[in-house]
């Protein structure tokens, strides 16, 4: 099993699904963690269908400018 775990610095960069798409043609992940996606939950709903996953699980942005905030995460796979 492949798991990337990818602190992304934001998901809404427009150079992103890029290279999602070259790392899923490349190294072909089960699992594809991104981290301080900086994005809300509507966002995140969007990027992931964008990204072609079927299968997701988000943790939303809390207080992400302060120091001790969660900046946000997606879980996805294209299978269960």
């Amino acid at each position: 099993m492949k798991i990337i775990y990818w602190n992304v610095q934001g998901a809404k960069k427009s150079q992103l699904r890029h290279e999602v798409e070259f790392i899923n043609r490349t190294i072909k992940p089960d699992i594809l963690i991104l981290l301080e996606t900086l994005v809300n939950c509507q966002n995140t709903d969007l990027i992931i269908r964008q990204l072609g996953y079927s299968h997701s699980s988000t943790i939303p942005p809390v207080n992400h400018m302060g120091a001790y905030g969660s900046s946000g995460m997606m879980i996805m796979s294209m299978s269960l």
